[in-house]
């Protein structure tokens, strides 16, 4: 009896499964259906970046006047919608910040507002970066004012760089001159062109 109820209940997982798998592709399914022309997001980047007075962004808040883009970049749309706002976290502040987000109705991408000065995904600024990598480079040690688990995360980004670059172990100062004058993140760990751009 222990064994058909546990069949039993196995069975209707089964069943339940795959319903749940059929219902989200029908789904898709009807989402293409009603814009069948919509361009994909994945070639895109959804972070805009602003020159922000951070002082000022701290004592404002949500209250801070962002500047709305004109266009949608994805889509070259003109409807661009304000879409809340989200907490991002950068590096000397130990309070998260609110950055404004747009999306556009025609393509459906979600943009979120960034100061200038920060790469994508990283709460340390650009500079800071930099500095650390070239501290490693010239000298073969990391910065002792920052930690070492975040300098060595930008030095295997920059390695994986280097290597789909020039096939190198060890970058060195041209590698990441050619990084930064193709416009890439020289730190990122990710490998499509799109999302390496800055």
């Amino acid at each position: 009896m222990f064994y058909i109820n546990r069949l039993l209940y196995r069975i209707k997982l089964a069943d339940l499964s795959h319903s749940v798998k059929r219902n989200r592709m029908a789904g898709r399914v009807r989402k293409w259906l009603r814009n069948p022309n919509r361009p994909s997001q994945k070639g895109f980047s959804l972070i805009l970046h602003f020159a922000v007075d951070v002082k000022r962004l701290i004592e404002e808040g949500k209250e801070y006047p962002w500047l709305k883009p004109k266009r949608c970049p994805c889509c070259d749309g003109l409807r661009l919608w304000g879409h809340g706002y989200v907490l991002r976290y950068f590096e000397g502040i130990s309070f998260g910040l609110w950055m404004k987000r747009f999306r556009c109705p025609d393509c459906r991408a979600v943009h979120t507002c960034r100061p200038v000065g920060f790469y994508r995904g990283f709460s340390y600024s650009i500079e800071t970066i930099l500095l650390s990598l070239m501290e490693k480079i010239h000298h073969g040690r990391w910065l002792r004012c920052l930690s070492r688990q975040s300098q060595q995360y930008w030095w295997r980004g920059l390695r994986l760089q280097a290597s789909r670059l020039r096939n190198l172990i060890n970058p060195d100062m041209a590698v990441l001159r050619t990084l930064l004058g193709a416009g890439q993140i020289p730190v990122s760990h990710c490998v499509q062109r799109e999302i390496l751009r800055c």
